[in-house]
């Protein structure tokens, strides 16, 4: 298993994905802090700190730009398998079907702990840059480890709703119809994230259970768990029978 990741990550080292991906992971805590600047600016009572940048930037990672980005990559490491007509290639080489999907998937989930590491490394320096011109407050060491903290969090959740855009890109043997619906759950997410039909939308579900949106409003959090991980089952079990049961000529 260790050789089909790391042959995952050669390929995706020489592919043009990784360079959108690591700016978009430093773009967004940007973009955050800029926004909570200009707040600060117009309102004097608002204040700059490390946790605030941090909220506002998993909101975007976690409804916009996370799956916009992340689900993007993990269609894209299947569908080019059939873009690039590789698989023959691959299977020449004695690898069972199940072992080399599952191994897709456990580079998914690499890239999204790596697209969670760097957003956090940006929010640091970011808020550290801010702090030598602005009054920040909590830029300490132990709040910066409860956010990574967080942010690994946010990426377990995170992962589970990617799954069902690989067994769509093995479905299709492409990438067009993923990306409509990357587009489309992604709108949903901005849509739907301030209704209560959030709960139940799995891709909105990931963030409220990471800013502990069901908690306050006094819902149980069991909903939103059971379904990440149903959407993982069907995400993962669909993608491998699919695979399994392919003809590759």
């Amino acid at each position: 298993m260790f050789e089909i990741v790391y042959c995952e990550c050669l390929k995706l080292k020489r592919s043009k994905i990784i360079l959108p991906g690591i700016l978009a992971s430093l773009a967004v805590p940007l973009l955050a802090a800029v926004n909570d600047i200009r707040i600060c600016f117009s309102n004097p009572e608002a204040s700059l700190s490390l946790w605030g940048i941090y909220e506002d930037t998993m909101m975007f990672l976690m409804l916009l730009f996370g799956p916009l980005i992340l689900a993007s990559a993990a269609v894209y490491l299947v569908s080019r398998e059939y873009t690039e007509k590789t698989l023959k290639t691959v299977f020449a080489v004695s690898i069972g079907r199940g072992r080399f999907l599952i191994g897709k998937f456990i580079t998914l989930f690499i890239l999204v702990m790596l697209f969670m590491a760097l957003s956090w490394l940006d929010i640091v320096v970011i808020s550290l840059i801010c702090s030598l011109f602005f009054d920040v407050s909590q830029v300490t060491l132990l709040p910066a480890v409860s956010i990574f903290i967080q942010m690994i969090k946010g990426g377990v959740l995170l992962f589970p709703a990617l799954t069902p855009f690989v067994y769509l890109a093995l479905r299709t043997k492409g990438m067009l119809v993923p990306f409509i619906a990357i587009a489309v759950v992604s709108l949903c997410n901005v849509v739907l994230s301030g209704s209560q039909a959030a709960e139940i939308y799995p891709w909105t579900a990931a963030y409220l259970l990471l800013a502990g949106r069901n908690t306050q409003s006094g819902a149980s959090v069991l909903p939103g768990i059971w379904l990440l991980l149903l959407l993982c089952v069907f995400g993962i079990g669909m993608s491998v029978w699919r695979f399994r049961k392919e003809d590759i000529v």
